[in-house]
């Protein structure tokens, strides 16, 4: 058998075998994606899969990169996590705000605290329900001793009502750090 057949079989093949699994892909792109949002050990690879796939949509490219942002930011990668958001932000996904929100959080802990304010300026311009936003420029107020600033953004967190899982947490803290900051 000639080279150029054997190639030319072994192309058949491997043609045949990819439209047999054709129909799985987009199931397993979808658990992938759904492990991706999720907090499971494994979701951080199941972001990269979901960025990488050929079949993502944009929208699903765009929170995989949320997604994997969040996750390094879980495991203190900082840097890793602003990368990935800043790749979410010309996806323009649903949920822009929070590549922004989640940047700021980033930059915030990392001591950067003009950029942690930018990102935090543009989520709440996107979103301005968004309380942990609101929440997290308050404690850059406060950090930097702007006490009237972080007041009146631990007042609109209090107000502000959120449709993300973090809405407690932000209304929680604004409340805490409310009565801990004197009024000037």
């Amino acid at each position: 058998m000639s080279r150029a057949l054997r190639f030319a079989s072994g192309a058949a093949l491997l043609s045949l075998v990819a439209l047999l699994f054709l129909p799985i892909a987009p199931a397993a792109a979808e658990d992938d994606y759904n492990t991706c949002l999720g907090g499971s050990p494994v979701a951080l690879d199941a972001c990269t899969r979901v960025i990488l796939a050929p079949r993502s949509t944009r929208e699903q490219v765009g929170e995989a990169y949320i997604g994997r942002g969040q996750h390094h930011y879980e495991k203190d990668e900082y840097d890793l996590a602003i990368e990935d958001f800043d790749r979410a932000v010309p996806l323009k996904p649903k949920w822009l705000q929070l590549a922004y929100g989640n940047r700021a959080n980033a930059y915030f802990m990392k001591g950067d605290n003009e950029q942690a304010i930018d990102s935090y300026d543009k989520a709440i311009a996107l979103d301005a329900g968004y309380t942990a936003a609101y929440t997290g420029r308050g404690l850059v107020y406060e950090k930097l001793g702007l006490i009237e600033k972080a007041r009146a953004d631990f007042q609109a967190a209090l107000k502000a009502h959120s449709i993300f899982h973090d809405e407690d947490w932000g209304k929680d803290t604004a409340r805490k750090h409310l009565d801990q900051t004197p009024e000037k």
